[in-house]
């Protein structure tokens, strides 16, 4: 195995939407409140294997500044032997630019730590004859590590509690994500566009009508990521192609949703997921559950779990603070 193998491409969250200010740093203090997010996704579970990735995040809206802030820890592991780590910190500002419509602007910085764990692999140069492993291996992956600083950036047009479009580019300066200096091992930009769309279906009451949402409506999205993968030679240079269209329904305390998700990467073959949400609220603790069934593949275990929890502490004028899913 060598250290070169992997394509250098993002962590994936299938339910990025339900993740706190993961498709667009701009995003950050979308919920007009504090807001304390877990996410868990584990994938291909029915192998030793299996890819594992956790997030842990925290974000703010700060209302006299017309600003929000956010910090998030992600750690992803991949089959238990490449190990990645990054802490990201998150600013966005917004514009207003009449009520209820505003630009927000987001950058984010992050810290990347990776390393590989070799300690249960086996290399050809460690075995001394006889098919015995008792020789140090030289392979450089045994003790590999990656550390790097990277920036990314979004922006978005916001119509409150009812439409967003924006879009973002991570990694702007390409950083070298590998374990050695080839040039293959640059970890490609990341474009997302998105567009989220809510509709509250309880009537607004009063003379100006409300501005917050009620805890009956429907929201809808549809977002494609494209991010760039070299892995070794000419021949192996791809690109990875994701789009995906989602709907759901809140009617307070339950959530849920179905999405539609297809990869248009034609080395993988095409795939295609239908992701299940079902989740609930229940005074600004919001817990969600989603199944990815992999339908152009049944083999190997393909399918994943997703679990998040976000808890919500509104201001002071909202008794509680709405769930605000972009499923």
């Amino acid at each position: 195995m060598a250290a070169s193998a992997a394509a250098q491409v993002d962590y994936t969250f299938n339910n990025n939407n339900v993740i706190p200010f993961s498709l667009n740093p701009a995003l950050a203090g979308n919920a007009n409140a504090m807001r304390f997010g877990l996410n868990y996704r584990m994938q291909w579970p029915a192998l030793d294997n299996h890819y594992t990735t956790t997030r842990i995040s925290y974000d703010q809206n700060f209302y006299k500044q017309m600003a929000s802030a956010g910090i998030s820890f992600t750690r992803d592991n991949e089959a238990n032997v490449i190990k990645k780590n990054e802490i990201a910190a998150v600013y966005s500002h917004n514009i207003r630019l009449e009520d209820e419509y505003f630009i927000r602007l987001g950058l984010q910085m992050a810290l990347n730590l990776n390393y590989a764990d070799a300690s249960d692999l086996t290399f050809d140069d460690s075995y001394a004859g006889e098919g015995k492993q008792e020789l140090p291996t030289n392979d450089k992956l045994a003790e590999a590590h990656c550390n790097f600083v990277d920036f990314s950036f979004g922006a978005a047009f916001v119509w409150e509690n009812k439409l967003t479009v924006g879009g973002s580019v991570y990694h702007i300066g390409q950083p070298n994500d590998g374990f050695d200096d080839k040039e293959s091992q640059k970890l490609g930009r990341r474009y997302v566009f998105h567009v989220n769309y809510m509709q509250d279906l309880e009537a607004r009451s009063g003379l100006w009508g409300r501005r917050d949402m009620s805890s009956t409506y429907l929201f809808g999205s549809a977002a494609y990521q494209q991010q760039a993968a070299e892995v070794g030679t000419e021949d192996e240079k791809r690109t990875y192609r994701l789009a995906s269209l989602n709907i759901g329904c809140m009617t307070n305390p339950v959530i849920f949703g179905v999405a539609d998700k297809y990869d248009f990467t034609s080395s993988l073959g095409n795939l295609n997921v239908i992701s299940f949400m079902i989740g609930g609220n229940y005074k600004g603790l919001q817990g969600y559950y989603i199944f990815d069934l992999y339908t152009s593949k049944k083999d190997n275990g393909s399918w994943s779990h997703e679990f998040a929890l976000v808890y919500v502490i509104p201001p002071k004028h909202y008794r509680y603070a709405c769930p605000i899913v972009y499923w």
